[in-house]
């Protein structure tokens, strides 16, 4: 059996755009955590307040 080679050209328009979405899925989760973590911070920070009934 003969093994065909693909061209470059052809396995680049595969593999680039799996990159990017891949890139895409990680941002949008890195940008999730972010909000996430920013989040709790900023109610951990006012709980005292809270308390209180300042706020």
């Amino acid at each position: 059996m003969e093994e065909k080679k693909v061209p470059a050209g052809d396995m680049l328009s595969v593999i680039l755009p799996l990159l990017i979405a891949i890139m895409l899925l990680l941002s949008a989760a890195g940008c999730a955590i972010y909000q996430y973590a920013s989040a709790k911070a900023y109610r951990e920070k006012w709980k005292d307040y809270n308390d209180c009934g300042l706020a």
